[in-house]
């Protein structure tokens, strides 16, 4: 036989081969979370594969993308029906089911969460073999340690965190079935799950608008892209975690024509005054206040990415007669206001107080999250900055309007008749916003001295025990920071700085 025929028939050998190589059996689809309260039973894991295909031995293992450990293994059985799908649920009740582990809550397969509301969080889950083989490899969620877990081609497929209202979604592949051996590529939100049918849907196709679209509203005081998925630029104007939370991501943005809240999800640690951001987020209302969201019908991710930062973010000048519709979620300043009803609040409370400066009034909105409640009342005439925000919860929106300061120093003092109002003189000291805040390793602790000359700096987690005991001596007038890098557990703690017979208190949220 000739070397050109023995090529020949090489060729068709390895082609003949190829088609009739078994298709590989992979991860389709997978369902992790639930919208509301926690619900395993609902929850699944689908594998395509050759019809007829035995998975007995076969394992699937979940990955905790905090530290790169196995956490959980759960051991297949039974066989691939006709259809190629073969769906793993924790109970009978989930649709299409092939094998029913019969589990509870946090067993089987409710894996975990991927990335949380507040922090940068990853997960994955393998496929193996009989024979302890990794056949698949999925990771989802965007890793803060990226070696943690890291999914095909280099690339994580996309975390969902759904808000208690739902909807619910899955990740998958689109399109269905298909493996081009890249996580990022290949699987995308699937809106709804649809365990033991194909797979469909299409890319995101996102509207790139500006935040005056975003603030458009119908007659009824509702957004007319309410519902739509749309990327959009901003400056931000007050720290994350600043008003409404100190657990779930919210901050304003604004350009110079509107403003915007954005409201949970996944975002970058340490958000704050200043940051150019660009949003990509479903448009959504509250109580007729707009906002960003980070859930939203389809198949979209949510993110938030920094791509610059300002110095300042300058407030614009408004009084009683202003329509205030107009400057919802932008950062507003109103001169020689007085209180004309309400009282202000003590620390750890809010209030909605009446402001008048002679052409109009406007709800004052002081909030329990921020360290104005608890800061001295201002005299009787002053000025103040703050967010714009709305609360009206009848059709249509359009009452409701606030200013809500963000920080102590919102507060502006007249010092004497026509002179330019500053914030209140420190005379003995003032606790200032700590930065980062949350902060997953070290935070800054700061501080403004007048008088006094020492200091103690407490430091208590959430069941009341000292982590941090420290005598700040030979203190001089000005600014300080104390540096804290804890080393237990994360989540909330509690500051405290004494000195001179004055207590100042804020929060510190650590996370990792």
């Amino acid at each position: 036989m000739s070397r050109k025929l023995l090529i020949a028939f090489a060729t068709l050998l390895c082609l003949a081969l190829a088609a009739n190589a078994p298709a590989q059996v992979i991860l389709n689809e997978v369902y992790y979370d639930n919208p509301g309260a926690e619900n395993a039973d609902v929850l699944f894991t689908e594998l395509w594969g050759p019809p007829g295909t035995s998975l007995s031995g076969w394992t699937l293992v979940g990955t905790n993308g905090n530290n790169g450990t196995e956490y959980r293994t759960v051991t297949l059985s039974g066989t691939i029906p006709a259809d190629g799908y073969f769906v793993i649920g924790n109970t009978a009740s989930v649709p299409n089911v092939d094998l029913v582990l019969n589990v509870g809550t946090t067993a089987g397969v409710d894996w975990q969460n991927g990335g949380y509301q507040s922090t940068p969080d990853c997960d994955g889950v393998d496929l193996r073999n009989a024979s302890g083989t990794t056949v698949d490899h999925l990771c989802y969620g965007e890793c803060e340690n990226p070696g943690n877990c890291t999914g095909e081609g280099g690339s994580n497929a996309p975390d969902y965190d759904p808000p208690a209202s739902g909807p619910a979604k899955s990740i998958g592949r689109v399109p269905d079935h298909q493996d081009t051996d890249n996580n990022g590529a290949d699987w995308m939100l699937l809106d709804p799950p649809s365990p033991g049918t194909p797979n469909s849907g299409s890319p995101c196709d996102p509207q790139y608008v500006t935040l005056s679209d975003v603030r458009e509203n119908d007659g009824n005081g509702v957004p007319v892209l309410d519902g739509v998925f749309v990327v959009v630029q901003g400056i931000v104007n007050v720290d994350n975690y600043t008003l409404d939370s100190l657990t779930e991501s919210s901050f304003y943005i604004q350009d110079d024509d509107a403003g915007c809240n954005v409201f949970r999800g996944n975002v970058p640690v340490g958000i704050m005054e200043g940051d150019c951001v660009e949003v990509s987020g479903w448009v959504g209302q509250y109580n007729g206040l707009t906002e960003l969201l980070s859930s939203g019908s389809g198949n979209c991710v949510f993110s938030v990415e920094v791509i610059g930062s300002v110095d300042t973010v300058e407030p614009t000048l408004v009084t009683g007669a202003s329509y205030f519709e107009s400057f919802e979620g932008m950062l507003v300043r109103m001169n020689g206001v007085s209180i004309i009803s309400g009282t202000w609040p003590g620390e750890g409370q809010y209030a909605n107080l009446t402001i008048t400066d002679g052409n109009g009034t406007i709800t004052l909105r002081i909030d329990s999250d921020t360290d104005v409640d608890g800061s001295p009342a201002p005299p009787a005439t002053f000025d103040v900055m703050g967010i714009v925000t709305q609360f009206d919860n009848t059709s249509p929106y359009t009452d409701g309007y606030q200013i809500t300061p963000r920080y102590p120093s919102d507060i502006l003092i007249p010092d004497a008749v026509g002179d330019e109002p500053t914030t209140v003189t420190v005379r003995d000291f003032r606790l200032l916003e700590s930065y980062p805040n949350p902060f997953n390793s070290s935070v800054q602790i700061r501080f403004e001295v007048g008088a006094v000359r020492e200091l103690s700096l407490s430091v208590f987690d959430v069941l009341g025990r000292e982590v941090l005991s420290e005598k700040l001596t030979s203190l001089t007038p000005g600014a300080h920071d104390y540096t804290w890098s804890p080393t237990g557990a994360t989540g909330l703690y509690l500051l405290r700085l004494e000195g001179a017979g004055k207590v100042e208190t804020g929060k510190l949220l650590y996370l990792r």
